[in-house]
């Protein structure tokens, strides 16, 4: 449980560069409401899966993984079927995801994949993102390619 509400304030802290960016220094009673019924809303996983139910999910469901690693990282090894987008390069290329199909996102260990999870469903998306990225996958011993 503790990870979990570390991944919470990891995607809260991902918003705060937005925010910051606001062309006004206060923010609206609206906003401060809707920020507040987000937080207070959030599950308690915060829309992350533990590796093994991602594979399960992967067998199950006609999903869309995305790796949001750098190139190298991906090079060196990845789950099978994933597509790579940076994370860096991620809001350019968010025409290249699927808005109809549930997508998995990873990184190196989570952090990453929390962000893009943040900015995804922020966008409409469908994410769930693997708990611990792709050394939890790893280390479970699920599928990889490279």
């Amino acid at each position: 449980m503790k990870g979990m509400k570390k991944l919470a304030w990891l995607g809260l802290l991902a918003a705060i560069p937005v925010l910051a960016q606001a062309t006004t220094v206060t923010f609206s009673a609206l906003t401060v409401r809707e920020l507040g019924n987000f937080l207070t809303t959030l599950p308690a996983d915060f829309y992350g899966i533990q590796p093994a139910a991602a594979k399960q999910m992967m067998d199950t469901l006609d999903v869309f993984i995305l790796d949001v690693r750098e190139k190298n990282e991906y090079d060196a090894g990845r789950i099978p079927g994933a597509v790579h987008i940076p994370i860096r390069e991620l809001p350019k290329r968010i025409g290249e995801l699927p808005k109809g199909k549930p997508i998995i996102v990873y990184c190196g260990i989570g952090h990453r994949g929390a962000m893009a999870l943040v900015f995804l469903r922020g966008q409409g998306y469908n994410v769930k993102s693997i708990l611990g990225g792709f050394k939890a996958w790893s280390d479970a011993k699920l599928p990889v390619e490279k």
